[in-house]
């Protein structure tokens, strides 16, 4: 893989160098994900899955049933079949969301209610000179978006750092 959550060395030995143990004390970094990326590593060697030497993993979200898996510029094209059913077969998980890093709060948010749609996305400029969002969802799809306005509030902080408020009409 090209990029990990932790160090090569740190996810193969289970040890942690300083960096590694800091992210993960900080909660940065998870056991889930470490335990994935160990995972990985060890299926890359398959030739089935030689393609994950190419791809790169920044983070997974272990959330309840469903993994949010965030991965490199253009990995999404890569990823087979075989892997996602692999990744929900190993972790006992029902849906597997695939997000490409990125600090863009709709590219984001649209890969987390796909195959929902965007009604719109705007800025907006507070007093004290920050920025926030306002995503509007439609209320016909509430029901089939996996997460609930507050998680996904919530996750696209984690994932983007940017401070959005959903609503749905």
């Amino acid at each position: 893989m090209k990029n990990l959550p932790a160090c090569k060395t740190c996810v193969i030995s289970g040890f942690m160098c300083s960096s590694c143990q800091e992210k993960l004390d900080t909660g940065v970094l998870t056991q889930f994900e470490l335990d994935l990326a160990k995972d990985l590593l060890i299926l890359e060697e398959e030739e089935q899955f030689s393609f994950l030497r190419n791809i790169s993993f920044y983070k997974a979200i272990d959330f309840e049933d469903v993994v949010i898996f965030v991965i490199g510029k253009k990995d999404k094209l890569k990823i087979t079949q075989k892997l996602t059913n692999w990744l929900k077969e190993t972790y006992n998980v029902e849906d597997l969301i695939l997000i490409e890093q990125t600090k863009n709060p709709r590219a984001v948010l649209e890969s987390m209610i796909a195959p929902s749609k965007l009604i719109s996305l705007n800025e907006i400029f507070l007093a004290t000179g920050d920025v926030e969002f306002k995503g509007v969802l439609n209320k016909n799809d509430q029901e089939a978006i996996l997460f609930t306005k507050e998680e996904l509030e919530e996750l696209i902080l984690e994932l983007t750092s940017n401070t959005i408020r959903i609503e749905f009409q």
